[in-house]
């Protein structure tokens, strides 16, 4: 990270507004937002049109590293074509899911993003980025809340398409799988900045005491 540019890493279990805070936090500081998960979800789309078997690592990687992802603010573009409207699909997310636990795919990702912060003022989220991709960022935030407020929030965010009950299950079969992987595992950085939600605060209300932390760090580090 360049001295005379900010990053901003935020991490944080599934359901926790991640998103939504980035995005809005990114707004209010004038920085590039980065979804670091968009990034997988790009290429679990180029896996899924290749019809590839994720089993099969060799043309797997093949295929990813002939296909071009780029970001342009919101908008994420799979070999010069928008994708974004297809990345909410749930057969995209799960193959994302599926090779965000393979180390070599993992390995592409995390390069490719610390490219593209290089920089640059910068939001990004993830569930690695303040211990793998950013771990000197300017200040590393990890969002946490109760599993059941998180997947409320899930279960609202997708209007009620499947049951509370099978989110709720989700979510913690998610928590699980990202919180013990052998390699990037999800992990609370010892100097993060934590902010644990169990009474669902507003958007706002998070992002303000985020800049907040954030203009403290910026003092001390000009100091």
């Amino acid at each position: 990270m360049s001295k005379s540019t900010f990053q901003i890493a935020i991490d944080g279990p599934s359901g926790a507004g991640k998103s939504s805070i980035a995005i809005e936090l990114a707004k209010k500081l004038c920085f590039t937002f980065i979804n670091t998960g968009a990034m997988y979800r790009c290429y679990a789309l180029a896996i899924i049109n290749n019809n590839v078997d994720i089993n099969d690592e060799a043309r797997l990687m093949k295929v990813l590293n002939v296909s071009a992802v780029k970001i342009n603010n919101d908008q994420y573009f799979l070999n010069g074509i928008n994708v974004t409207d297809q990345l909410s699909s749930n057969t995209v997310a799960l193959m994302a899911s599926k090779i965000g636990t393979i180390k070599a795919v993992r390995e592409k990702c995390v390069h490719e993003q610390q490219l593209i912060a290089n920089g640059i003022n910068c939001v990004m989220e993830g569930r690695d980025t303040t211990s793998v991709v950013l771990p000197n960022a300017t200040l590393k935030v990890y969002l946490d809340a109760d599993v059941e407020l998180r997947a409320k929030r899930r279960y609202e965010q997708n209007k009620g398409v499947e049951p509370y009950g099978v989110v709720l299950q989700k979510i913690k079969e998610r928590d699980h799988q990202d919180m013990n992987r052998s390699f990037s595992p999800l992990i609370k950085v010892k100097d993060a900045f934590v902010i644990y939600d169990n009474i669902g605060y507003t958007i706002e209300q998070v992002v303000n005491l985020i800049i907040k932390e954030f203009n403290e760090r910026v003092k001390c580090i000009k100091s």
